[in-house]
């Protein structure tokens, strides 16, 4: 997972982007309070993303492995129960056994995932692909931040695998980030890089969530871009109200190539012919 621990500007990178639907109160938001609306792991649409499932393989063809887990869950509460040998008897001998408790322990794995927040981020701005599925069908907007700054620098890039990963619960504490940061290789061109907040950090740190929200650093939000489909006067209203200061870019389709670019609408529709035009035959 070293590659996972690299940050955003180790990995020469100097912009991350991210794609969602125009909703207007979301983009005033962001612009009026300076806050970022993150995700709950819960609703992210892989349905293996953040839902690690801790597999019964190891610890049932290693006798070593098994003890080590039931170690490990010897300095809770439960250690001194009379309840207990029994019940690692159960574990150590019934296969079935050992299988509803690992179930037990992924399900209970997966609700203090969720007590985390996510803001996914991507390198690529003309993604054809991430503009269809996050942005409404390039209805919606792509937001450029600078990661000069506490919050972007900590931005963590996620891994994909062809296999599943086996996850075992004595190495939970650490496993914690890692699950949310593994992804099948099918997500691949996504290129993804993740804000991971959480609840338990101290208070100050960029990374403790605000509700649903991350807190901006200062200057942190360099552009909003419009995708082609999307309703640039309507996206400018907004952001020139609330930050006169931050550019309202928009991608266009390059008419003769499967490709997007990021323009600014010119003002003379003898600059960008394909932009005027398309934009001329939106209007009413």
């Amino acid at each position: 997972m070293a590659e996972a621990r690299c940050s955003p500007v180790q990995a020469g990178l100097a912009r991350l982007y991210h794609y969602e639907k125009f909703n207007a109160e979301w983009l005033e938001k962001t612009l009026r309070d300076q806050k970022i609306r993150c995700s709950d792991p819960s609703s992210l649409n892989d349905p293996w993303d953040c839902r690690p499932w801790f597999d019964y393989r190891p610890m049932a063809e290693d006798p070593a492995k098994l003890e080590a887990m039931l170690d490990n869950f010897r300095n809770t509460d439960f250690a001194d129960q009379p309840a207990r040998p029994k019940f690692e008897d159960r574990i150590r001998n019934n296969p079935d056994e050992l299988r509803k408790f690992l179930g037990g322990l992924s399900q209970s794995f997966q609700r203090e995932i969720c007590k985390r927040r996510i803001y996914c981020l991507t390198p690529d701005a003309c993604s054809v692909l991430m503009w269809s599925h996050y942005a409404e069908n390039h209805r919606g907007i792509c937001l450029e931040f600078h990661l000069g700054n506490g919050l972007f620098l900590r931005a963590r890039k996620v891994i994909y695998c062809s296999a599943y990963p086996i996850w075992v619960p004595q190495e939970m504490r650490a496993t914690a980030d890692q699950a949310i940061l593994t992804k099948s290789k099918d997500w691949e061109y996504e290129q993804e890089w993740r804000l991971i907040g959480s609840p338990e950090y101290p208070e100050g740190d960029p990374l403790k969530p605000e509700g649903d929200y991350l807190r901006l650093p200062p200057r942190a939000l360099k552009a909003v871009i419009a995708g082609c489909e999307a309703d640039y006067e309507a996206v400018e209203r907004v952001v020139h109200q609330h930050a006169p200061g931050v550019p309202v870019r928009c991608v266009s389709r390059v008419p003769n190539h499967y490709r997007l670019e990021i323009v600014t609408p010119p003002q003379d529709p003898a600059v960008l012919p394909s932009v005027a035009s398309e934009h001329a035959l939106r209007q009413p």
